[in-house]
């Protein structure tokens, strides 16, 4: 019900529609707008190595745009992956699967088990919090899975072995050798270890966008 609660506030191009819950049904089940082409990760893995590097800026830039919509809500995803983010008819992104989200500004959780520990930022593996700007570092996450055709993160890693890299050593992976320099920049920006040093997703927005044009553009 929370998850219905959260969902029809939110009316964007990019995010999930609710259009209903059937209140008769044990648990309750919520009627969604139909995503047709099914997730965003089941689409990279099955085209890997044919998707254009302009279909993966088009991918990160909607992804970012409805994060940013989300973002002005106060919206704290909790759990943003290529998993979560389904196409609609013509291939559009939707951000989807809201059932650990939270409508406060920060969330501490005491339960890491919910989420891969791959997605999550060193604050929240450490002190269990989440909040928009660890949103921000999962979007971060999200991007190199687009650029790297739906491979899982830290490739080889355990989750613990992950977990240390992050938070002892400081570690960060490179981003795939087709990225663009300017999109890898700005997802390494999403990795900061300092929250505050994290770009909010609205500008994360605008500059995928003004990238997008000027590639568009042939500039």
């Amino acid at each position: 019900m929370k998850e219905a609660r959260l969902m029809r506030k939110y009316n964007h191009k990019h995010v999930v529609k609710i259009l209903g819950v059937a209140v008769h049904e044990h648990p309750l089940m919520l009627v969604m707008e139909v995503c047709p082409n099914g997730s965003l990760l089941s689409y990279l893995r099955k085209n890997k190595g044919s998707t254009a590097l302009s279909e993966k800026l088009r991918f990160s830039t909607e992804a970012s745009d409805g994060l940013a919509y989300l973002e002005k809500k106060l919206c704290i995803h909790r759990d943003i992956a290529a998993r979560n983010c389904l196409l609609g008819a013509k291939y559009e992104i939707k951000i989807a699967d809201f059932g650990m989200s939270d409508d406060k500004v920060i969330v501490h959780d005491d339960t890491l088990e919910k989420v891969p520990v791959k997605w999550l930022a060193p604050e929240t593996l450490q002190d269990k919090i989440y909040s928009l700007k660890t949103d921000v570092w999962s979007y971060g996450v999200l991007v190199w899975e687009i650029y790297a055709d739906g491979a899982e993160p830290y490739p080889g890693l355990t989750r613990l072995q992950t977990r240390a890299k992050i938070v002892v050593q400081n570690y960060r992976m490179e981003m795939p050798k087709d990225t663009p320099k300017s999109v890898a920049d700005i997802v390494y920006s999403c990795w900061e270890k300092d929250p505050a040093r994290r770009p909010e997703m609205s500008r994360i927005f605008r500059m995928l966008r003004e990238i997008g044009e000027r590639s568009r553009s042939g500039n």
